[in-house]
């Protein structure tokens, strides 16, 4: 099998990052996850990675969402968020060394639903990892805290993926980002950032008026870009 490799391309400079505030993550251990979710479409982006809004918007989303479709694209959005909180958990543990919270003991807490959105809407086209609740990205510092005394936390954190494709001299791309929000024990946002990394190997793309390539080969770039991405965060804050 064809060896993949990536590139990694942090956006620095757009938020406060780990470097700069001296953050350290054993110091949010225990470290509770409040929500992952990214987006149910695969856009395209641009030189700037930007999502062209010529190529789809609010409307085209949400005719994908209720048609489901046989587009690998769309029909794998939720596999694509279950497999970036699972990694999250997972490298928050194995490379930063750090207790994470039970996911259903936090989830299940009062707290947790208590400070849900109930604000459900069929033009939402977010999707949202397996056992979470929706818009749960961000909590105010005072439900924070309690919703940490609860489940024995130290800090709480989120991540909001965006999962794109660029096309590019024939050829397509798979492009990850991911905007993380860490809270300390006061329920204080101590830290927003975004990444982006993008796969090197690309697929062909076929047609002169619209754009075909081998789309069930494409969205398996998406696992370990997300990976990367993640992995990043987790070493700058080591």
């Amino acid at each position: 099998m064809k060896r993949v490799l990536f590139l990694l391309v942090p956006l620095a400079g757009l938020f406060a990052g780990c470097a700069s505030t001296k953050l350290e993550l054993a110091s949010f251990s225990p470290l509770g996850v409040l929500g992952v979710q990214g987006n149910l479409v695969v856009h395209e982006v641009d030189s700037a990675n930007e999502i062209d809004e010529d190529a789809g918007g609010m409307i085209s989303d949400a005719l994908n969402k209720a048609l489901g479709g046989k587009n690998p694209e769309v029909s794998t959005a939720q596999n694509r968020v279950d497999y970036a909180e699972e990694c999250l958990r997972l490298s928050l543990e194995d490379i930063a060394g750090i207790q994470v919270v039970d996911r259903e003991k936090l989830t299940g807490s009062d707290n947790y639903k208590y400070a849900k959105s109930n604000v459900l809407s069929f033009m939402d086209t977010a999707v949202v990892a397996t056992g979470y609740e929706p818009d749960m990205l961000s909590l105010g510092a005072k439900k924070a805290r309690i919703l940490m005394k609860e489940v024995g936390a130290s800090g709480l954190i989120s991540a909001e993926f965006e999962f794109d494709k660029r096309i590019s001299r024939n050829q397509v791309s798979a492009v990850v980002k991911m905007k993380v929000r860490l809270f300390d024990e006061r329920g204080k946002n101590v830290l927003t950032k975004e990444y982006m990394a993008e796969s090197a190997d690309k697929l062909d793309v076929h047609g002169i008026y619209d754009n075909k390539y081998d789309k069930e080969a494409f969205v398996e770039f998406f696992k370990p870009v997300t990976e990367t991405v993640i992995r990043t965060f987790i070493m700058e804050c080591l």
